[in-house]
């Protein structure tokens, strides 16, 4: 079973969705008045893809999330 780790992303554009998409997070979750999404990548890519995010234009913060994702499987 691949291990995730859960990812919350603040924004200020929401341009910033497709963006991420594209760098590897897969979105379970956008709140757009509140400008932000929830999603998942792989445990192992967690760090790079953080500081990708991070760089990307219009992204005001990028934190872990607390969620346990252990648990998360889609296969079936």
């Amino acid at each position: 079973m691949i291990q995730r780790k859960g990812i919350i992303v603040f924004y200020q554009s929401p341009k910033v969705i497709a963006e991420v998409e594209r760098l590897g997070v897969h979105v379970t979750y956008k709140n757009e008045n509140r400008n932000y999404l929830a999603g998942y990548v792989d445990a192992t890519q967690f760090d790079k893809i953080k500081k990708l995010i991070e760089t990307v234009k219009n992204v005001r913060k990028v934190e872990e999330s607390l969620a346990d994702m252990k648990d998360l499987d889609f296969e079936d």
